[in-house]
């Protein structure tokens, strides 16, 4: 945890009066600040990552998937979305997205419409992910993973996960962010 402490200081300001720009530290600040914003983006480079980083970081991931694994096997629907980042939860519990989910071969021919993410939870995550495991993982950013399996010789992404302040939650996928 990281605690930041300002404290503020009288400064004295010098306004141009022709020109109204300012001088003094404020106008130092307001300088960097646009330093700052006008900077183009840092480029995380997943190459960056130690090989430690990367055995810890799989591991956590491991015990995060058989957590949730058990969760899924116990059909425990409230300790399942605490899993979830809130902009996932309402995607997988739009009308829309539901809608389009209710179309796939396996739901139409069980006769399955869902109308909440609590039907999803049922309906799809449970009969599919009780067993998930993670075989390799591969960074996005230094906060952002992919969870992936190895299934007959192709790597699969069994989720999008992304370090929150005291745990991992699943994202929306980048493709649909």
């Amino acid at each position: 945890m990281i605690i930041a402490v300002s404290c503020t200081v009288p400064e004295t300001r010098y306004v141009d009066v022709e020109t109204g720009h300012q001088s003094g530290v404020e106008a130092e600040r307001q300088m960097d600040v646009e330093a700052v914003v006008q900077a183009e983006p840092v480029e995380f480079d997943p190459d960056s990552v130690t090989p430690e980083v990367y055995e810890n970081t799989k591991q956590a991931i491991f015990h995060f998937i058989q957590g949730l694994n058990s969760i899924i096997k116990h059909r425990r629907y409230s300790a399942w979305t605490q899993y979830l980042d809130t902009d996932y939860y309402q995607y997988i519990n739009s009308p829309y997205y539901l809608q389009e989910l209710s179309k796939s071969g396996t739901l139409v021919a069980r006769k399955i419409v869902l109308s909440n993410a609590y039907d999803y939870f049922m309906h799809v995550v449970v009969p599919s992910r009780s067993n998930d495991r993670v075989d390799e993982i591969e960074f996005v950013s230094e906060t952002r993973i992919k969870a992936i399996s190895i299934e007959n010789g192709n790597r699969v992404i069994i989720y999008d996960l992304e370090k929150t302040q005291d745990s991992w939650k699943i994202v929306m996928p980048n493709f649909t962010r």
